[in-house]
């Protein structure tokens, strides 16, 4: 099955359109999912005004249907996705309170950290999410997660990504009242001070 935004015989009459040329004046004439043009004119290459691919953000199998996804892009389906786990976590949590208060703590302080140290948002939060659940990847996979997300979340959980591992690890101390906790983060070590206070 083709995609459906993809398909062209969903397509509405909008879906073709036809643009001035800003170097030459020529008509240039653009498909919906047409990421640029080159000019009949100058030849010049004009990007696509009206490219949307907002379904990118939460399709799993965006990167094959569109090619390399951009960072922007790439980061806000990296969000929809983390949103997908903590609501399917916390509803495999119902009716366990101490772990709900767990987990939001964690995350709240682990986007603290992340924000604060440059570490990878969607990343940290997702993996956040995950530090009490058993079988991880099937989970992931289970909802879908995009291969490269799955490896990086799984990789914050296991230490090779060094400074999301970091903040995850900081976030759970915290989490857990942990005031002296061997803190490996600048904003942790902040935090954990915070609270002796």
């Amino acid at each position: 099955m083709k995609c459906p935004g993809q398909d062209t015989r969903y397509w509405k009459e909008d879906a073709i359109f036809e643009v001035k040329c800003p170097h030459c004046g020529q008509t240039v004439e653009f498909f919906k999912d047409d990421t640029s043009r080159p000019c009949p004119g100058c030849g010049k290459r004009l990007p696509n005004p009206r490219l949307d691919f907002g379904c990118a953000a939460y399709c799993p199998y965006a990167e094959q249907c569109l090619g390399g996804l951009p960072p922007e892009l790439r980061e806000k389906q990296q969000s929809v996705f983390k949103d997908r786990i903590e609501a399917e976590v916390l509803a495999r949590l119902k009716g366990k309170d101490e772990a709900v208060t767990r987990l939001k703590k964690r995350l709240r302080y682990a986007e603290q950290i992340a924000l604060e140290e440059g570490g990878k948002l969607p990343i940290v939060l997702a993996a956040a999410c995950l530090v009490e659940l058993q079988n991880r990847e099937e989970f992931l996979t289970s909802l879908n997660i995009p291969r490269e997300m799955r490896e990086e979340v799984l990789g914050a959980l296991s230490g090779e990504l060094e400074l999301e591992a970091a903040i995850l690890e900081d976030a759970s101390f915290l989490a857990s009242g942990e005031k002296e906790g061997p803190y490996r983060t600048s904003a942790g070590k902040r935090l954990a001070q915070a609270l002796l206070s």
